[in-house]
Formats: C-alpha cells, sequence, structure tokens
C-alpha cells in the first residue's frame, strides 16, 4: 500500500468520525433542542478538530506547506468551542474574553508570525503546550461540577481523558522542543507517526463525544424523572408520587405497625380568585401556598399538590395529635401570605382534613376518604379551621 493510499484511509476515517459527530450535535441542538447552546458550540470544536486532522494526510496528496499552522489555529478554536460549550452545559461563568484573547493569540502568532518567518517547528511547539494548558484547564475548574450533577465516576473520566490529552500536547510540544526526541520522532516512517498521532486524537475525539452525549441524556433522563413525579407548576410532588409514598407508609403500618398521618389542604374561595383575577393570579396564589407549605413542613414529611386547589400532607411516624399540631402550624402560615397584585394584596386561608393512620386492616382507600371528609366538615363549618376524621371502624 503506497503512502497516497494510507493518506486515503486516514482521511475516510477522520471524516467519518468527525462528521458524525458534527451530525449528532446538529440535529440534537436543532432538531430535538437538547442542550442548544453547549450543542452548537460541541459541533464547532468538532468541525474544528475534523478539519484540523484531515490536514494532516491532505498536505502529502495536495502539496501544502503551511498545514501544520493552520491545523493548530483549528485545534485551538476547536478547545475554545469545547470549553465554551461545558460553560454553557454546566451553568458555568463564562470566560468570553480570555477566548477572544486566547483565538485571536493563536492566529496572530501562527499565521502572522511563524508562517511568514518559517518558524513551523516554533509555532508547533507553543500551540501545542497552550492546548496542553487549556486542556488541563478545561479539566481542572469543570471536575467539581460534574461531580456534584453526575457522580465521582464521570468526573474523574471526564478529567482522566482531558488530562491525557493535555499531557499528549505537552509529549508533541517536548518532542519538538528537544533535538534527541525529535530526530526519534523524525526516523519513524512518515506513514507510521501520523498514523499513530490521527488514531490516539480519534479515539480521543470518540470519548469525548460519548461521554459528552452521555451527560446530555443523563440529564434529560433524570430531567423526565422529575416531571413524572412532580407538579410543573408548583414544584412539589404529583398526585401519583404521594400515592406511591402513602401506599408504601400503609405496607410499613400493616407490617411493623409504623403509625402516620395524612394532611388533605384546600385553598379557600380559590375559584373566586381565579373568576375575579384571571388564572394567572391563581396560579401565583398556588405556588405561594406550595412554597409554605413545603418550608414550614419537616424534612420527614412530604408535600404534594393533589390536584386543582387541594394539597396533600404525609406525615411519617406522626400521631393524631402531632399531626393536628403540623396542620395547624401550616395553617397558620399560610394566613400569612400577602401576595401583591395589581393594585390589591391577595390574603389566603386554608381548610384542613386531618386523618391518623393507625389501624392496620384500614385500607388506603379509606384513609383517604376518611381525610376528605373531615376536609368538607372543615368548609361546611366556615373554612380556615383544621377538622380531625372520624375514627375508623372496623366491622
Amino acid at each position: 500500500m503506497n503512502i497516497m493510499d494510507v493518506n486515503a484511509i486516514f482521511l475516510a476515517s477522520v471524516l467519518l468520525v468527525h462528521g458524525l459527530a458534527t451530525l449528532t450535535w446538529w440535529a440534537a441542538g436543532t432538531w430535538l433542542g437538547l442542550s442548544t447552546r453547549a450543542a452548537w458550540h460541541w459541533m464547532i470544536a468538532s468541525i474544528a478538530n475534523g478539519v484540523a486532522l484531515s490536514l494532516l494526510p491532505m498536505h502529502q496528496m495536495l502539496g501544502m506547506s503551511a498545514h501544520v499552522l493552520v491545523a493548530n489555529v483549528l485545534v485551538m478554536h476547536g478547545l475554545i468551542s469545547m470549553r465554551r460549550g461545558l460553560q454553557a452545559f454546566l451553568r458555568l461563568q463564562h470566560t468570553d474574553l480570555s477566548h477572544a484573547a486566547m483565538g485571536l493569540g493563536v492566529i496572530i502568532f501562527n499565521l502572522g508570525v511563524c508562517l511568514p518567518l518559517g518558524w513551523m517547528a516554533l509555532g508547533e511547539t507553543v500551540s501545542s503546550i497552550a492546548v496542553g494548558l487549556l486542556l488541563w484547564r478545561t479539566a481542572y475548574e469543570n471536575h467539581a461540577p460534574l461531580a456534584d450533577e453526575f457522580g465521582n465516576g464521570l468526573a474523574r473520566v471526564h478529567s482522566g481523558l482531558l488530562g491525557t490529552a493535555g499531557m499528549l500536547f505537552m509529549i508533541t510540544a517536548l518532542a519538538l522542543g528537544t533535538p534527541t526526541l525529535g530526530n526519534l520522532w523524525n526516523a519513524l516512517p512518515p506513514d507510521v507517526g501520523m498514523f499513530s498521532f490521527i488514531f490516539v486524537h480519534l479515539i480521543m475525539s470518540i470519548m469525548a463525544s460519548f461521554l459528552a452525549g452521555y451527560m446530555v441524556v443523563n440529564r434529560l433522563v433524570r430531567k423526565l424523572q422529575h416531571l413524572s413525579h412532580h407538579d410543573s407548576l408548583t414544584g412539589l410532588l404529583n398526585r401519583r408520587a404521594i400515592e406511591y409514598l402513602l401506599s408504601r407508609e400503609s405496607q410499613r403500618l400493616q407490617r411493623f405497625g409504623e403509625h402516620f398521618s395524612l394532611l388533605i389542604l384546600d385553598i379557600d374561595h380559590f375559584k373566586r380568585i381565579n373568576d375575579r383575577l384571571g388564572h394567572a393570579a391563581g396560579d401565583a396564589v398556588l405556588c405561594a401556598v406550595a412554597q409554605t407549605l413545603q418550608a414550614h413542613a419537616r424534612e420527614v414529611d412530604r408535600v404534594a399538590r393533589f390536584g386543582g386547589e387541594e394539597f396533600c400532607v404525609l406525615l411519617p411516624h406522626t400521631l393524631h395529635e402531632g399531626a393536628l399540631q403540623a396542620a395547624e402550624r401550616l395553617r397558620e402560615a399560610i394566613n400569612l401570605i400577602s401576595i401583591p397584585w395589581n393594585d390589591e394584596v391577595i390574603a389566603v386561608t386554608i381548610s384542613t382534613g386531618v386523618a391518623t393512620a393507625d389501624n392496620p386492616e384500614e385500607t388506603l382507600e379509606t384513609l383517604l376518604q376518611r381525610a376528605d371528609q373531615a376536609l368538607y366538615r372543615a368548609k361546611d363549618e366556615g373554612r380556615n379551621r383544621v377538622v380531625a376524621a372520624r375514627l375508623h371502624v372496623v366491622r
């Protein structure tokens, strides 16, 4: 196989890997709307790195002489785009000013200084050092945010990948700047040296794209899981989630005799608020009530939006008297709410039904019915009050 055939294979490999990565990030950002800003930055990084690697086999095929310096510029801009994408994805502070300075600096140094003076080795050495340092800086600044969101394992893999890439660029700079190592590198057959360089960088590009894709999909899955168990307006647990937790507490009562209590709360005259001030005002009231309930509940309690203007509070390991005290505390906290709306202030009160699960033979459906009946009695007795459910009668 002659050198032209080898170059063609290298070029095809680079175009395939980076072409697929580019199309993937374009589709993710444009069609799927997944981390759009980060996806566009990563797409640009894939294009820049792909073109840079393509220049290595193409310079022999096309007789190019300045391919190394142009590749240096593209690699630096690709890394800057990758870093900007990570900053957007992880919601880190953007460093646009330093990025602009680095991007402009590498262009001026390589194409404005080294190219006219023929300092090819100096341009490659300095650029390799700059890329290596930026890779290490990116690995360092992203490690903690990645560990917080995705765990230490993924953070270590990401830091290890970028750190290894940075080390390879530093080794390249060392080889170019050290006559002995440079002579050993130059002594290798051209296709062997280039094949090794391209192969290693292709593998690392694949790993980097896979890792970024995994982070995007992982965040999407967790977001969907959160939405499936939480109310989109208030951020509280939804009815499906609280019913699952109630079922689990009911099973604990049956197996271990662990009592729990349940509060069903309803905003008084909520329909009047909607009819008089509009649904936007009603939404503001729902959010304010939700925040207040969450803020005044215990850490072990679970607060959910049960539907409409109804809320549910699960009180684990709580008997009747404790549940009544908790319900009164929440009612008083809601009474203090004042929601400014246009030229007036909306005051809010709630009615609450309290039921305690202390009988293993009682079904969850019966418990909910007792709490609901207590809530309706609180409404009938004048609202803004707490009413305890009648005891469960065993038949």
